[in-house]
């Protein structure tokens, strides 16, 4: 089937069964994710040519031990492709491997002793360059993973190149090199790709960016994606309305439509006005997170501090809850939100029906229905969040929920990260091994003032998830908002401003974000095609969307790349748009409101 001369050639060699296998957690559900079209060519079945490498923008190499499986004239393809303006990633650490023709066109001299200390393994890396398009989002830093993973040991490179990460393993050897050859760009990865399986360290949980932006880096332009735009929002719980929701015009002050989970019994008929003037100027929406810390909503605990073990509501209890929900809501002039942020992730199954029958469909956390959190904390049971998009769960979840496909799970996560990375909070002092976890106040505004380290977890939070192609959703409760003064919660959020300054941000309310979250999970950019005669690109979409869809269009400008937004209409089936990549719509203006 015909994807377009835009998209990815994935070269694999299935007869390598183990290798082959690991591609689903390694290339594929990145790449699905992504929104990135790609053919799958297997050694094992075809010869490879020019020609097929040359219908393509980039090829990419995700199996360990390929070269082994590349002939020698299928190497010299490859490189006769980049001379032509095809791009190259090979995530592949073993580069040894591959034929002469490969390594001597990019001046690589490798060898399998180890030449620089006595072993080709390593658990850490450096950040050597963030001048570069792949690492701008990155500080120049250590990043440790789990596990050690074998590396390829590249002795030099004789041409002129950009080492833009090393092996911190003592020995010096790079890491990430780039490099052009002809009108071609090379990004190669000397370590194996194992880094991309969670037992090592995977997807979602810090170095998506520097995966997605080398293909973007390499690729001939112009480039499509049919990924996550840079939303960010955030959400508040236990909200009673201090200091007269203050608090919510300070976040607006910084760009937040912020998600305010409310006790809803503590709402005063003040608090009431307030709430209807920040939902009518469309400042912030509301949920019902409880009726007060005590006394929940969905789920019936044994007591309000033992949640080890609980019962569902009946229908008759859940019935009248739910009116009095209803008749708040109309009391107030407002819609609850379509996010549902359950106090202590209790929802239970006898709740989902009349949940459903509200429109509030999306979940905040992937909650396990029906179970007390004292067993499942705040998500289902491990061998389910192994199923779930995009990446099993690290770095959250954007998935139908897998026991009630009516709820859509839009959480995305800075806390289910690497065990390396968590343990970089420990130690930065953000977090402690038996806190919590994914509230950015919890150890710095709960119990001490430490306004630089908030921002710092906030601005974390952020990165992570937009680095992720994600969106982000920093959390938070009211009463550790309660303890800054207002003050010093606009300095917190000036300096989270600060450090995420390099970022593209869209501040948009969950609600929003989550629809669109689904509409995206709905939709297949499934062609991509650049006509450089009448300089147009076609796109194909196959799904349905309710609500209008944005491409991201990136283009080579100067020694830069330009990252647009086109478009997609409403549609169901089937669609196609044409444009040219010089009609775009930038951050600014990219979303509607």
């Amino acid at each position: 089937m015909d994807i377009g001369n835009m998209s990815l050639l994935c070269l694999v060699d299935s007869s390598n069964r183990r290798n082959f296998e690991m591609l689903h957690e390694i290339l594929w559900s990145a790449l699905n994710f992504f929104g990135m079209p790609y053919k799958v060519f297997d050694l094992a079945k075809n010869s490879l040519s020019l020609e097929e490498l040359k219908a393509h923008s980039v090829v990419v190499i995700g199996q360990e031990h390929l070269g082994k499986s590349l002939s020698e004239d299928e190497t010299k393809y490859i490189i006769d492709a980049v001379a032509e303006g095809i791009g190259l990633v090979v995530f592949d650490g073993d580069v040894h491997h591959y034929k002469d023709p490969l390594k001597e066109t990019l001046g690589l001299k490798t060898t399998e002793e180890p030449t620089h200390m006595p072993h080709l393994t390593t658990d850490i890396i450096r950040i050597l360059d963030n001048s570069h398009y792949i690492t701008a989002g990155k500080e120049l830093e250590f990043i440790r993973f789990n596990s050690p993973v074998q590396v390829g040991n590249v002795v030099s490179i004789e041409r002129e190149h950009k080492i833009l990460a090393i092996l911190a393993n003592g020995s010096g050897c790079p890491a990430l090199i780039t490099e052009t050859y002809g009108r071609g760009r090379v990004a190669l990865f000397t370590l194996s790709p194992k880094i991309w399986l969670s037992k090592y360290f995977g997807h979602g949980g810090g170095l998506d960016d520097i995966f997605w932006k080398s293909i973007v880096w390499v690729a001939k332009k112009p480039f499509v994606m049919l990924a996550m735009p840079p939303f960010v929002t955030i959400r508040i719980d236990d909200c009673s309305g201090a200091n007269n929701f203050e608090w919510v015009r300070i976040l607006n002050k910084h760009g937040f439509m912020p998600h305010v989970s409310l006790f809803t019994d503590n709402i005063s008929d003040n608090g009431a006005k307030i709430i209807k003037d920040l939902y009518d100027a469309g400042l912030a929406e509301f949920s019902a997170h409880a009726f007060t810390w005590t006394k929940q909503i969905y789920w019936k605990p044994k007591s309000p501090i033992d949640h080890s073990r609980g019962e569902e509501y009946s229908e008759d209890e859940l019935k009248r809850f739910f009116e009095i929900l209803d008749s708040l809501a109309c009391k107030w002039g407002i819609k609850w939100s379509k996010v549902l942020t359950a106090h202590f992730g209790e929802v239970g199954k006898n709740a989902l029906s009349f949940l459903i029958e509200r429109g509030i469909t999306y979940l905040a956390m992937p909650y396990a229905f029906g179970i007390p959190y004292g067993e499942s904390p705040l998500e289902l049971r491990e061998e389910k969040m192994k199923r779930l998009k995009p990446f099993g769960g690290q770095g959250g979840v954007i998935d139908r929920h897998p026991d009630n496909s009516e709820f859509f799970i839009a959480a995305p996560s800075y806390w289910n990260i690497p065990k390396s990375m968590l343990q970089l909070l420990v130690d930065k002092g953000v977090i402690t091994p038996q806190g919590q976890i994914y509230d950015f106040l919890w150890e710095t505004a709960r119990v001490k003032v430490d306004i630089e380290l908030a921002a710092w977890y906030a601005a974390f939070g952020i990165k992570l998830c937009l680095d992720s192609l994600s969106f982000a959703v920093l959390v938070t409760h009211e009463q550790n908002i309660s303890v800054l003064n207002s003050q010093e919660w606009d300095n917190l959020l000036t300096r989270v401003d600060k450090l995420t300054s390099k970022y593209e941000k869209i501040y948009k309310s969950w609600s929003y974000i989550a629809e669109y979250a689904q509409n995206l999970c709905n939709s297949k950019l499934t062609y991509v095609d650049y006509n450089v005669d009448t300089g147009e690109i076609q796109c194909q979409l196959k799904g349905k969307s309710s609500m209008p869809l944005y491409l991201h269009v990136f283009k080579d400008r100067y020694y830069w790349i330009e990252r647009g937004f086109k478009e997609v209409p409403t549609y169901e089936g089937e669609i196609t748009i044409n444009f040219k990549p010089e009609n775009l719509l930038f951050i600014s203006s990219a979303v509607s409101k």
